[in-house]
């Protein structure tokens, strides 16, 4: 994300969207009453367009809406924000009606609040630091099997590819069929490398494969040499790429990575739990007792619970951002996200032990 323009007096802030988690970002910051404008489709009917047919046509114009409703489609790597219309071409848009504002990469979009929190300024200039960090691929690798990691801020997203390539006694055109596989996991990595900006590749999986499947590359695609990293796993699958994921080797390369250390935290606090050791509190009761007491050194946030009940989750990061504590909103599609929810959607990690 790029912050284009701010200006903190008219509570403006202008931010160009760049990747799927400045969509993420952005959902969590834009909230009803807000006002967010932008170039935007509108259909409209001319009138000579009502005079023939009731045929509309479709227009690009700059408009301005109080917001209703905010939701991100993941699935469709959409922002979509619904409100009325409250500035715009008044004669050509009815001021007062309804509209949604599709936010996609490469949007530009202004937000106006009546009182910027600390929380959202946060949110908007983690966004902005996430866009200059590397971008990771993990690539787990087994006999016709490959798991592929795009590891995000918000999360991680998977890829499988699979060939059927025989069994080890199952001689007759094997060889070509593995080097055929390897060749199609290549190309897909040459392609994300390329649109995402990828800066490291990490190759894992169990036994020899990973090795194998390295030398090929070494020899059939140079251009990927100065980006490859080779890590030993017992796993294979979604859960190899997150075996790699809590490697000390592979920490340095992604820390900063907001999916990454959402991750580990969330591993950290289930560890505790498991050794009762009382340096963790989950759930809403709980954790509103741990940040009263000023105990709490890291609070995780699902989104959705976020976003649920805003402005008593708002007060609690306040305060825990008041007593030193980091505060993190994990994205509820993430494997973290999945993980917290389970606790109550609501957790951290305690400095010291409290009563109950």
């Amino acid at each position: 994300m790029k912050i284009l323009f701010q200006n903190r007096k008219q509570g403006i802030v202008k931010v160009k969207i760049e990747s799927l988690d400045d969509l993420w970002y952005l959902s969590n910051v834009i909230q009803s009453g807000n006002v967010i404008k932008s170039k935007t489709e509108r259909r409209v009917k001319g009138k000579d367009d009502i005079v023939r047919s009731g045929k509309s046509k479709r227009q690009v114009v700059n408009i301005a809406i109080s917001v209703e409703r905010v939701e991100f489609k993941s699935d469709i790597d959409v922002l979509r924000i619904s409100g009325t219309i409250i500035e715009g071409p008044g004669d050509i848009i009815p001021i007062g009606s309804h509209h949604t504002i599709n936010v996609e990469i490469n949007s530009e979009l202004s937000i106006r609040k009546n009182k910027w929190s600390r929380i959202d300024l946060k949110r908007l200039k983690d966004a902005e630091k996430a866009s200059l960090r590397p971008k990771i691929l993990i690539t787990v690798i087994d006999e016709g099997e490959a798991t592929i990691g795009f590891v995000r801020e918000s999360k991680i997203e998977y890829f499988d590819l699979t060939k059927q390539i025989g069994g080890k006694y199952d001689t007759t055109g094997r060889k070509e069929r593995k080097i055929g596989f390897y060749h199609d996991v290549t190309k897909f990595i040459q392609d994300i490398t390329q649109r995402k900006k990828i800066s490291a590749v990490i190759v894992a999986g169990p036994g020899f494969e990973k090795e194998n499947f390295h030398k090929f590359l070494m020899e059939n695609y140079q251009d990927l040499k100065g980006r490859i990293v080779i890590e030993n796993i017992g796993s294979t699958g979604r859960t190899g790429v997150n075996e790699v994921m809590k490697r000390s080797k592979i920490k340095e390369i992604i820390e900063d990575i907001e999916s990454s250390r959402d991750l580990h935290i969330v591993h950290k606090i289930l560890e505790e739990i498991g050794k009762d050791s009382g340096l963790v509190a989950y759930g809403p009761r709980d954790v509103e007792t741990a940040v009263n007491t000023s105990a709490v050194d890291k609070l995780l946030v699902c989104d959705n619970v976020f976003l649920k009940d805003r402005n008593k989750i708002e007060g609690l990061m306040n305060t825990v951002k008041s007593t030193s504590g980091d505060i993190h909103i994990v994205n509820h599609e993430s494997e973290a996200g999945k993980q917290l929810n389970s606790l109550g959607g609501i957790a951290a990690l305690l400095r010291f032990r409290i009563n109950s």
